[in-house]
C-alpha cells in the first residue's frame, strides 16, 4: 500500500507531465461544465494551479459565482488518475511569475492568437486554484478505490 507521501509524489508527477487538465465548474443552475485547460503548478507543488482564460468566458462567470472547482489529470495511458479539489479565484492583475505565464501562454497559444486577431481588446485573466484535497486512483499500483488526502494550506 502506498504511503500518503508516495501518493502525493505520484500525483505531482502525473500533473507535471500532463499538458492539460480537465477543469470542472458549476453554473448558477447547479449544472457542471468541464473543459480542457493548459495548466501550470506553482512552486508549492500540488497546492496551487494556474490557468489562463478570456475575461468574459462562462467559466470565469461560474467561478465568480461558485469558486468550488475540480481538476482531473491522467497519466499518458489513462491508467492513473489524479483529481484535485479546491477553490478558484479570478485574478485580474498579473501576479504569477513570468515562467508560469509563459507556460500558460504556450498551452493556450491557439486561443490567445485567435482571440487577439478577432478582437484587439481581448483581455485574459489568470485563474488561480488553491487545492484542498487530492484523490489518486491507480489500479496498476494497487489503488483500486480513490485515495483521498487533505492538503494543509501552503505557505507561499
Amino acid at each position: 500500500m502506498l504511503t500518503d507521501a508516495q501518493v502525493l509524489s505520484e500525483s505531482l508527477r502525473i500533473v507535471n507531465r500532463a499538458f492539460v487538465g480537465l477543469l470542472t465548474t458549476v453554473d448558477k443552475d447547479s449544472v457542471p461544465h468541464a473543459r480542457w485547460m493548459g495548466t501550470s503548478l506553482a512552486a508549492d507543488g500540488l497546492h496551487t494551479i494556474y490557468t489562463l482564460s478570456g475575461k468574459t468566458t462562462r467559466k470565469v462567470q461560474q467561478i465568480r459565482s461558485n469558486p468550488a472547482v475540480c481538476w482531473v489529470y491522467s497519466a499518458d495511458d489513462g491508467a492513473d488518475v489524479v483529481t484535485l479539489y479546491g477553490h478558484a479565484e479570478v485574478m485580474t492583475s498579473p501576479s504569477v511569475s513570468q515562467a508560469i505565464w509563459d507556460r500558460l501562454v504556450d498551452c493556450a497559444r491557439e486561443y490567445v492568437v485567435s482571440a487577439l486577431s478577432n478582437d484587439e481588446e481581448a483581455e485574459f485573466v489568470t485563474i488561480e486554484t488553491t487545492v484542498s484535497r487530492v484523490e489518486f486512483l491507480s489500479p496498476r499500483q494497487g489503488v483500486l478505490h480513490p485515495r483521498s488526502i487533505e492538503l494543509t494550506p501552503s505557505r507561499r
